[in-house]
């Protein structure tokens, strides 16, 4: 985990087109990167933010992708909003070398899961956002086994049941 959050995998991101926050320090036991005032991406989501910081959460996992990595924990609040409205990936600890259909949705289902509690319209719009920025970059659509994973994945995400349930149900096939 200490290498992942080092100076050369946040080299490696950097290259590949994925902000990270600067790290001022580590060690065996901590961890110090700069502060970033705006929040997570969930927060954002839930203070009403539009759908186009979904888009680039599909872009940026796209890139990883693209690159045989996965973050394997992609869940929103891994996304920290900067002031500009641009997207910095934080906790980078459990990035693999791994290109498998199975490791690459469990990253799309994590992040899915992570907003499924989210009221429904607001969900489709993020969805679908995360799936066309993804799109974009891969020009492939998700992985089939993405929405499985994101079902099971929201019991442990999902603190609105209620939502979570209504957006486990309806029509993701535009996403696969």
């Amino acid at each position: 985990m200490l290498e992942n959050e080092g100076y050369d995998m946040r080299r490696k991101l950097q290259n590949l087109g994925i902000p990270t926050p600067e790290l001022i320090s580590i060690s065996d036991s901590v961890i110090i990167e700069e502060y970033i005032q705006q929040g997570d991406l969930y927060r954002a989501f839930s203070d009403g933010k539009n759908s186009t910081l979904a888009f680039q959460a599909g872009v940026l996992t796209g890139k990883l992708h693209k690159a045989n990595y996965v973050f394997t924990d992609n869940k929103s609040q891994n996304y920290l909003v900067a002031s500009d409205m641009s997207l910095i990936r934080t906790d980078l600890g459990f990035i693999q070398k791994k290109a498998s259909i199975f490791s690459r949705s469990i990253d799309i289902g994590s992040f899915l899961a992570s907003v499924i509690d989210l009221e429904n319209s607001q969900y489709q719009a993020i969805e679908r956002a995360f799936f066309y920025g993804y799109k974009s970059e891969t020009k492939h659509s998700f992985p089939y086994l993405s929405i499985i994973l994101r079902n099971l994945l929201s019991f442990g995400f999902a603190s609105n049941h209620t939502a979570m349930v209504q957006n486990m149900v309806r029509d993701s096939s535009q996403t696969l």
